[in-house]
């Protein structure tokens, strides 16, 4: 309605000022310019000059009607049409403007980029990242309510209640992989040489490592802070360390229960006992991969921590409950 009226304006306007020109043939620009702003009601332009522009216009084209534009035509937004992108881009997985265009194409409508997106924004819909989340069966998340049940009733629920125990849980974990080579943008790789012969072979082309170095780290936090509380753990340095004499040292070395039964308790122990208050009041829980859950693993948590979150209570999935 708006546009339509805004049209109608543009067309009385015009014709105004070709019908001037129509009776006082000598006129010019500057002459309709000056008749118009001393009217009754002057058109809202900011400035003279933006009307002088605006007539000087009107005055080449000679015509009230809009002429045809450079480019393709607009679509016609039909109701057809409005329905079709609906159905083609609302609530589809891996749906883009250009991937909705060129299948409108394929089916046989005259339409473009710039079209499409304009229905989407008549149909107001927004475009929303999908979130990274972790993939759980239904099984899954069952337990997880079981388990989170259990946790509740053992460890309490409201803080300062008698059954309240949370607040003597040691949570720990073993990071991701860090890379420790950084992540280049491809695409901002390249020089200008005038010719690809001008280009020295040391700026022509990037070493590739086969084998990217990278890092794990182990910590835990508590309601005293981080642990430990200086920087986290890293594993691989200590893997390092104890590596048995005469073997290749290229050889990556991993965890496994034996190992982690000795990190327990080694380093875990001797920092637990700096940094941690009275160890026995400390609830010890861990990832409870396959590696924390061997008898040998077991037997060295039990050794260093009286209490702990026992792994029938930390299945597989339930690491961060």
């Amino acid at each position: 309605m708006l546009q339509t009226s805004s049209n109608k304006d543009k067309k009385e306007f015009r014709s105004l000022v070709l019908h001037l020109k129509k009776l006082y043939p000598s006129w010019k620009t500057k002459e309709i310019t000056r008749f118009i702003m001393k009217s009754e009601n002057p058109p809202s332009y900011s400035t003279s000059k933006a009307l002088w522009f605006k007539i000087s216009r009107i005055l080449k084209r000679k015509t009230i009607d809009d002429l045809p534009r450079s480019g393709a035509p607009r679509t016609t937004t039909t109701p057809e049409y409005l329905q079709v992108v609906r159905e083609t881009i609302e609530l589809k997985r891996n749906t883009s403007i250009r991937n909705a265009n060129d299948k409108l194409n394929r089916q046989g409508y005259r339409t473009s980029k710039s079209s499409v997106w304009r229905v989407k924004n008549e149909l107001k819909l927004k475009w929303w990242k999908r979130k990274t989340v972790q993939k759980l069966t239904d099984h899954q998340k069952i337990q997880r309510a079981t388990i989170a049940k259990r946790l509740r009733k053992h460890y309490g629920v409201k803080k300062g209640s008698k059954f309240y125990k949370w607040n003597k849980v040691l949570n720990t974990d073993f990071s991701g992989t860090f890379l420790l080579t950084p992540q280049a943008n491809q695409h901002n790789e390249g020089v200008y040489p005038k010719s690809s012969n001008d280009i020295p072979y040391e700026l022509k082309t990037k070493s590739k490592q086969k084998f990217q170095k990278n890092v794990i780290l182990w910590g835990g936090i508590s309601y005293q802070g981080l642990f430990s509380s200086q920087s986290p753990i890293f594993t691989d340095e200590w893997l390092d360390h104890i590596r048995p004499e005469g073997t290749d040292r290229r050889t990556k070395m991993y965890f496994t229960s034996d190992r982690y039964a000795k990190f327990i308790q080694t380093i875990v122990a001797k920092k637990a006992a700096k940094e941690l208050d009275n160890l026995e009041d400390v609830i010890f829980q861990d990832d409870q991969d396959n590696k924390q859950r061997m008898p040998v693993a077991l037997d060295a948590v039990k050794n260093v921590f009286t209490n702990r979150i026992e792994p029938i209570n930390c299945d597989a999935k339930l690491a961060d409950i």
